[in-house]
């Protein structure tokens, strides 16, 4: 049933729901503070305060001040998440995505194909602002829309992200979805949408006055739901967790320290001179009366002098003497009479070098520490230590746990947007929708993956496991060529041994394991297929309409068919 006008007027009134959207905007602006990039303090979080009154509470009134004057925008953990996102980015670079419709008319899926790609932007949409969405507006609202006037044949629905901030109140299922929505759609308009239709209403001193538009759906359910639906914990579930959450205070210790470590740098480059303090002055002008006083001008009267800048006169016998270079200069008492002071007049006090050493370890070890427990063990890292099948494995376990549930929640979100919005598109004529991300993902780099292999080789791991290792290989340098990727799979199924060097072939040719054939198409190999290319065609394209088996086995006769050839010919020069 849809809210009458009372219910929406006790709704708004009442907002019962407002702690909860003033915890998660709460929980919002701390990751902001640290996800979201700002160059100037006035656009900030509001966290930003919450940050420096914690640490106001920390440290002494004079480092702190120094500690604000260090404290400068962007922050640093912008470049800590930074990374973070960029890891966690992976989850649109599945090996095998899927995204199946299904619609009793052909002509509508072929349709909603080019609407959902060329007018909504899918997938595009999800990469680009649904994953800056995720980053710094984890508690926003899906809300799938109508266009107030239909100017097509079918009707156009589109989906936009409503920030936490403009919800007035909502009442959520345990899903994630909405029963009814009210939101500030601008100054002037509250919009309430339920599982009837749309409504706009003119926004009459935070209440609703005239109805504006009204636009029924045959849905049966609220066209909205929750972003994500991963919650903050289990007594508030419309409060939802971003990947950053159980390390906030983790990221607010990291900043502080590398704010802290900053004024350990000033300090450790400009080094603390000590001296004895100046005796007394007994400069005196006699004409005018001007004398010193701590190393400032005095007139006949006892008052300072002042400049025209406004600063005191220094007296022109000792307010003059500077302290050359950078650091600070500090006095210490002159060596009372008739007692000895063999100490230098002027001593040079530096931080100890240990310290500084200590501190670089410790910034680069916090944030190690944030990154992998956000990510998971950093894949990239290969140890020195021999790798057998079971460390290969457990080497994408870790991210792909974090990947993959991050992965679920953004293919919920698209089947929920997709679905609506075919629904409101083509009525009873679409039947599902089911998305799926990949379940194997780019999580390394191909660089990691070769050093992987040769690891792997080197410990002995069977035939099958390296083969995965040069497949997964193969797969990263060429995802965003699906051209070239297809032509290495195919090369791959051509090259003999391929997992074997050049000498290691030649040794089991030696030992009688391998034919002399076997052995030219192997070392020959680059040679033999740009003959085969330059005679017959590309090998993508050759036999392109037989089966992939057949293809293989006819490039791979001619191959032989090259090699005895040339065998043929070196035995006739030799007779």
């Amino acid at each position: 049933m849809g809210l009458n006008i009372e219910e929406i007027k006790t709704a708004i009134r009442e907002r019962k729901n407002r702690e909860t959207i003033n915890k998660a905007i709460r929980h919002q602006d701390r990751i902001k503070f640290h996800a979201e990039v700002i160059v100037k303090p006035d656009h900030s979080s509001r966290y930003s305060c919450d940050f420096l009154e914690a640490v106001q509470a920390l440290i002494p009134h004079d480092k702190y001040e120094v500690f604000k004057a260090l404290f400068q925008f962007p922050v640093k953990t912008n470049e800590v998440t930074g990374v973070i996102f960029d890891k966690l980015s992976k989850v649109f670079e599945g090996r095998n995505p899927a995204y199946n419709y299904q619609f009793n008319n052909p002509e509508n899926r072929d349709d909603w194909e080019y609407y959902r790609q060329d007018i909504l932007n899918e997938p595009n949409v999800w990469q680009s602002k649904g994953w800056r969405y995720f980053k710094t507006e984890i508690n926003s609202v899906l809300i799938v829309d109508l266009p107030e006037k239909q100017t097509d044949r079918l009707p156009q629905p589109y989906f936009y992200w409503l920030t936490i901030d403009n919800v007035i109140d909502y009442r959520a299922n345990e899903n994630g979805t909405m029963q009814y929505i009210i939101f500030n759609q601008d100054n002037e308009t509250i919009a309430v949408i339920d599982d009837e239709c749309y409504r706009l209403f003119e926004n009459k001193n935070n209440d609703i006055g005239a109805l504006k538009l009204e636009n029924k759906h045959d849905l049966g359910y609220c066209p909205a739901r929750f972003f994500w639906n991963e919650e903050l914990n289990i007594k508030e579930p419309d409060v939802k967790a971003s990947p950053l959450s159980k390390e906030l205070e983790s990221l607010d210790k990291f900043l502080f320290y590398y704010i802290s470590k900053k004024h350990l740098d000033l300090y450790g480059s400009y080094p603390i001179y000590s001296g004895y303090e100046k005796s007394s002055c007994d400069f005196e002008n006699a004409n005018t009366g001007e004398h010193c006083k701590d190393g400032y001008l005095q007139d006949g009267k006892g008052h300072f002098v002042v400049l025209q800048n406004g600063k005191l006169m220094p007296c022109p016998k000792c307010g003059e003497k500077k302290l050359f270079g950078a650091g600070s200069f500090i006095e210490v008492p002159t060596p009372i009479e008739g007692q000895p002071d063999l100490s230098n007049p002027v001593r040079i006090t530096t931080i100890d070098r240990a310290s500084l050493d200590y501190n670089v370890t410790e910034y680069e070890r916090l944030r190690q520490e944030i990154i992998t427990a956000v990510v998971g063990v950093d894949n990239e890292i290969i140890n020195d230590q021999a790798v057998n099948q079971l460390q290969v494995e457990a080497n994408y376990e870790s991210k792909s746990a974090v990947i993959n549930r991050i992965k679920k929640g953004f293919e919920e979100a698209q089947q929920f947007v997709d679905s609506t919005c075919c629904r409101l598109r083509y009525g009873s004529d679409f039947v599902s929708a089911s998305i799926n991300h990949g379940t194997e993902f780019f999580t390394l780099t191909a660089a990691a993956l070769t050093e992987q292999y040769k690891k792997a080789k080197e410990a002995g791991l069977s035939e099958a496991e390296l083969e995965n290792l040069r497949t997964q290989i193969t797969e990263t340098e060429t995802r965003n060529n699906p051209l070239q990727m297809q032509r290495m799979v195919i090369l791959n199924e051509l090259e003999p041994m391929n997992n074997l060097a050049r000498t290691e072939a030649m040794n089991l040719y030696e030992k009688g394991l391998i034919s002399q054939e076997e052995l030219m198409i192997k070392l020959n190999f680059p040679a033999l297929v740009r003959r085969f290319e330059r005679e017959q065609i590309n090998i993508i394209e050759f036999a392109s309409e037989r089966d992939f088996k057949q293809k293989i086995e006819l490039i791979t006769s001619k191959f032989k068919e090259y090699v005895r050839n040339e065998q043929s010919i070196a035995s006739k020069g030799q007779l």
